[in-house]
């Protein structure tokens, strides 16, 4: 039985259709790909090299500083990929390659469309609604105030409180049109710039989904705060800083 929580360097089998596409032309096609836990927080694919289309699109090999690694341009028509693929010719996951998800144009779990990695499936999200009053601070100012927020469990992570914009300080919010990152489980975040009293500004410590997937459209409209790195009262008691999985 796999563990709840793959540590780096697990991997499993999976039954799906993996495609991925790069200007216009199909350059993996597999029907049983890998999925490889690189890092313990989320699996990335990889597929057998016999998947791969090795002999028409790959070009500029490249050895590594890692014995038996390869890297590999992708190469279709007038467009390149640098460093694309990774081609592994020993070690545990030796004949397998993978693709660089940024590296492609496409991605394809049987006809459905993925963006940015694959989901873990020893993960969930949760979303409930709730009567706790929550408070935000950001260095002493407060930043919001709700009675109704929801609370968004995902597995591994921190309780995520989501509050909605009508109890959120957004005279001292503006649109940051530079950060933006993608969730496999919630869809594409937009983030907003804290403009403090002081006139001081932090950035990436407020975001939101304006379309969020299926699974998390209770938070669409809600703002969300890096608990890691405001101030956060719940029902009168400030809670610790929890300790970020990805530092």
């Amino acid at each position: 039985m796999p563990p709840p929580f793959p540590a780096a360097g697990y991997s499993e089998d999976i039954i799906r259709r993996v495609r991925v596409v790069f200007n216009g032309k199909y350059v993996a096609d597999a029907k049983k790909p890998k999925l490889v836990w690189e890092r313990p927080y989320y699996p990335i694919y990889y597929f057998s090299q016999s998947d791969v289309v090795k002999d028409k699109y790959l070009a500029n090999e490249t050895k590594t500083d890692q014995p038996g690694v390869l890297l590999y341009d992708l190469v279709v028509g007038d467009r390149t990929s640098p460093s694309a693929v990774t081609v592994f010719t020993s070690g545990d996951f030796e004949g397998y390659a993978k693709i660089g998800i940024d590296k492609a144009d496409a991605w394809f779990e049987e006809d459905e469309r993925v963006y940015s990695h694959p989901k873990d499936p020893y993960k969930r999200i949760q979303i409930l609604q709730s009567s706790k009053h929550v408070r935000v601070e950001i260095d002493g100012v407060e930043v919001a105030n709700t009675t109704h927020p929801k609370l968004l469990y995902e597995t591994g992570l921190p309780i995520r409180k989501y509050i909605p914009h009508t109890d959120v300080r957004l005279d001292l919010l503006k649109p940051d049109e530079k950060l933006k990152t993608s969730c496999p489980y919630k869809g594409d975040a937009d983030y907003y710039v804290v403009e403090l009293p002081n006139g001081q500004e932090k950035t990436g410590l407020a975001w939101w989904y304006k379309n969020p997937t299926a699974e998390s459209v209770e938070i669409k409209g809600y703002i969300a705060f890096y608990d890691e790195k405001v101030d956060i009262w719940v029902d009168g008691v400030k809670e610790e800083k929890p300790v970020s999985p990805f530092t």
